[in-house]
């Protein structure tokens, strides 16, 4: 973008001098996080007038949600983010759910841990991995879905309530513990009960203890004679009753 693609703007707050964007409606401080409202004049120009104060609190820098500063039930995060640093949320024990937008592709490590309270989450469809200790700690959080676009769950990402993980695709690798860190989940041990049970994929329950030491649900469909892709069986010809893909040899 260039100069004139941007209007000037007064934080409400801290008074700092911004640079936003003329074709969004909202912004958000990089000083102090408020989220700000531009109202232009009626005449169609560019200029803004008295920018007002109108939810969240966000702390930013640039497209980097750096801190959660409110302390709502249900948070949307800006659709301008595209990064949620370590611990932007770590220890709020309010937030009960929160929308993470497509833009996001990256969300570092501990960015929701120790979050108590929160039971519902939607990841974007554009990360690559969920990243050391995410959701650590977060004992409300019970079922969590794994979008397509994930390649790896690191060490002690989803070690906190959940009872089942969904997974839309089959190579989405997790980790095993070792000496020196956590598993990427825990799975339910007869012991004790806590932990995961089920794993989905493709409409199909696969027993999480079963599946769990191959690393990722398509190691573990091969091992069985399914078909990894789907989950299918093989007919004539070695080729998927479910989705049509052949045998590998």
């Amino acid at each position: 973008m260039e100069i004139k693609d941007f209007i000037q703007i007064v934080c409400p707050k801290c008074k700092a001098l911004l640079f936003a964007e003329k074709e969004l409606d909202n912004w958000y401080c990089g000083h102090c996080g408020e989220k700000i409202e531009i109202i232009r004049e009626e005449n169609g120009s560019q200029e803004t007038t008295a920018p007002i104060l109108t939810g969240d609190i966000f702390v930013c820098d640039k497209d980097t949600l750096v801190k959660y500063a409110g302390n709502d039930e249900e948070v949307d995060i800006p659709e301008n983010i595209t990064k949620i640093d370590s611990g932007a949320f770590k220890g709020n024990t309010e937030i009960k759910s929160v929308n993470i937008p497509d833009s996001v592709i990256e969300i570092a490590s501990s960015a929701f841990a120790e979050c108590t309270s929160l039971s519902s989450v939607s990841l974007p469809s554009k990360i690559k991995k969920i990243a050391l200790k995410t959701f650590n700690g977060c004992t409300s959080l019970k079922v969590i879905t794994i979008p397509e676009s994930v390649e790896e769950i690191m060490n002690g990402a989803l070690c906190c309530g959940l009872d089942e993980i969904i997974f839309e695709s089959s190579e989405t690798t997790w980790e095993l513990e070792n000496e020196f860190a956590d598993s990427s989940f825990n799975i339910c041990r007869k012991s004790s009960g806590d932990g995961v049970k089920k794993l989905y994929f493709k409409g199909n329950v696969y027993e999480a203890a079963d599946v769990y030491r191959s690393q990722n649900i398509a190691k573990y469909l091969k091992s069985q004679g399914l078909c990894p892709k789907c989950g299918g069986k093989y007919g004539l010809f070695n080729k998927c009753k479910g989705c049509g893909e052949k045998k590998e040899q």
